[in-house]
């Protein structure tokens, strides 16, 4: 992330952010009317130093039922307090009491009945509360956070979706050379890496220009899909310069997305307390608050170190 271009001129400061879960606080958005009925049980839980997929199987190993019968929305951070929905597939069965105590991290916020499971990408945000720590509150600073109000930031895809030190571009271009083989569960990671480098590039491009504010979306590479505005000359054209990338893509069958270029942060707020910056912002869905900050410091993220000591 630190070696893509920013949009604001202000100076980038270094900072640390994550020095405790309770520094990095994302709450999940839905608008679904539960039924109040259904073969679904709807679970608002809030996670404590605990990933999305390892509280998913946590809930089927509670609930006696297959991993493929709990669904979430979206994926969220381990380093982080963060609330989410998760639906249990339970059909009928009725419960007097529910306890997830004995699950680590874990804390039941909201119970519902639902006549439909959960499916990705439903929830229509994220609300985040982020502590920035090891910074001062200079003019130059304060330029930078009215700049995102104002203009919001480029939509980068984070760090977090390549891997550890790019491991999963990495492989994926490995993969692609036939060096390696993967599992399919590996696959989907890879591919989306790979969409995400090739976009991140792209995006880069129009933040040096300054077209990033003007362009509305971007690609993710495939093949043209029906209903979706297909892919420019220009668009073609670079990506004729990732040959390599581009038949690993196509060998995969993958469908073109479009992803927007400028990402607004709704309801935008910040306050300082002597070193500390909070911020409260809201973000649409797949896009990551560790993109707004890189606007604004040199980041060093102090959960790397804590989960190494743990």
């Amino acid at each position: 992330m630190n070696s893509l271009p920013r949009a604001s001129s202000s100076v980038w400061l270094k900072a640390t952010y994550k020095a405790t879960p309770q520094d990095f606080y994302v709450e999940e958005k839905m608008t679904m009317e539960f039924s109040g009925e259904g073969e679904h049980l709807y679970l608002f839980i809030e996670k404590t130093g605990q990933n999305t997929e390892f509280i998913a199987k946590q809930l089927a190993h509670y609930f006696g039922v297959k991993p493929m019968d709990v669904s979430y929305s979206g994926m969220k951070d381990r380093w982080a307090v963060t609330r989410q929905w998760f639906s249990v597939y339970v059909r009928n069965r009725q419960f007097d009491s529910i306890d997830l105590s004995g699950i680590e991290g874990v804390r039941l916020v909201e119970l519902a009945r639902h006549n439909k499971k959960l499916r990705r990408g439903e929830h229509v945000g994220n609300y985040f509360r982020l502590v920035v720590r090891g910074v001062s509150q200079t003019a130059d600073l304060l330029s930078g956070l009215e700049y995102i109000r104002e203009h919001g930031f480029p939509n980068y895809f984070g760090v977090q979706r390549f891997g550890r030190d790019n491991q999963n571009l990495e492989r994926a271009k490995r993969w692609f050379a036939g060096e390696i083989k993967v599992s399919r569960s590996q696959r989907s990671f890879y591919l989306s890496a790979v969409r995400s480098y090739l976009f991140n590039i792209m995006l880069a491009d129009k933040v040096q220009d300054g077209t990033w504010l003007v362009a509305s979306d971007g690609p993710l590479y495939g093949d043209d899909a029906p209903g979706l505005a297909p892919k420019t000359d220009e668009e073609n054209a670079f990506f004729a310069q990732y040959p390599e990338l581009v038949r690993g893509l196509h060998k995969n069958r993958m469908t073109l997305a479009r992803r927007p270029y400028r990402m607004p942060a709704e309801n935008f707020s910040w306050s300082f307390d002597d070193d500390a910056l909070t911020l409260h912002f809201n973000l649409m869905p797949g896009a990551f608050a560790t993109s707004l900050l890189s606007e604004l410091f040199d980041l060093e993220d102090a959960s790397t170190r804590q989960m190494a000591e743990q």
